[in-house]
């Protein structure tokens, strides 16, 4: 006799900001993550911001009692640097390592056809014009690296190496998951397309492309999927608080959840 193999559930929260949430908000997290079966627990950045962060991955880790897998968003860099953050997400993993940030985590098989990998990724401004858009976000004041530069097309420059770097980090990722997976779930936290974007409302205005879309990992994405259509890749990500679900091509689907402050949400995927 056979036995089917199960496939995996997962659990998925994205821009949790746990720095604005109250104590009974942080239990409503906390109830949802231990009622819920899943496989694994998959945050695409924006728990918190610096001087919190490892507390409160470590306080999701505790509630759902099972692996945390997690990206980096922006404001988990805030009142810090990059290099500062990073350094103690790894030393984070050593000493929890049941937390795993997931670019240096590698492939995490999830089930026999279902692989799990993750970038951070950063707005590149590649889209629309990053240097006349009247908008700006607190990155450039609150993250130590974007803070040192004196003008914006420094600071550009600064955000396009660190898209850069992840989207070559990604084509590693992806090309040892399509050896290993037929499924194959990217977490990242900057949607990667323009067709994940609101439709409509105010973030639908030019002047936001700039700061919402990391070109560098979507045109890595794009690449794969169309030279493997034997393959699916579902996209998880989130950064811009509005709830989209899109095809981009025929084997490659980007979610980003909704998300408001002060109210965390964790939402259940089946991969199926």
């Amino acid at each position: 006799m056979t036995v089917p193999f199960r496939v995996a559930t997962i659990l998925w929260g994205t821009d949790l900001h746990l720095d604005h949430a109250l104590d009974s908000a942080r239990q409503a997290l906390t109830d949802r993550l231990r009622a819920v079966p899943a496989d694994a627990v998959i945050a695409t950045g924006d728990v918190s911001v610096a001087s919190r962060l490892v507390a409160d991955l470590e306080f999701i880790a505790d509630a759902a009692a099972r692996p945390l897998y997690f990206v980096l968003g922006n404001h988990d860099h805030y009142g810090s640097t990059v290099a500062r953050v990073r350094d103690a997400v790894v030393e984070l993993g050593t000493r929890r390592p049941e937390i795993r940030w997931l670019p240096p985590a590698g492939v995490v098989m999830l089930d026999r056809e279902t692989a799990l990998i993750g970038v951070d990724g950063w707005a590149d401004g590649r889209h629309g014009d990053p240097l006349t858009t009247p908008l700006l976000l607190n990155d450039d004041r609150l993250i130590g690296e974007l803070a040192a530069q004196r003008t914006r097309a420094a600071k550009l420059v600064v955000k396009r190496a660190l898209a850069d770097a992840d989207a070559t980090r990604l084509a590693t990722l992806l090309d040892r998951a399509i050896a290993t997976a037929r499924r194959i779930v990217v977490a990242t936290h900057v949607p990667p397309f323009t067709e994940a974007l609101p439709p409509n409302g105010r973030l639908a205005a030019p002047e936001w492309l700039p700061l919402l879309v990391c070109e560098a990992t979507g045109a890595v994405l794009k690449r794969v999927a169309a030279t493997h259509p034997g393959h699916e890749f579902l996209v998880l990500c989130g950064h811009t608080h509005v709830a989209t679900d899109v095809l981009v091509a025929a084997n490659l689907r980007c979610r980003v959840a909704g998300a408001r402050y002060g109210e965390p949400a964790i939402r259940s995927v089946e991969l199926s």
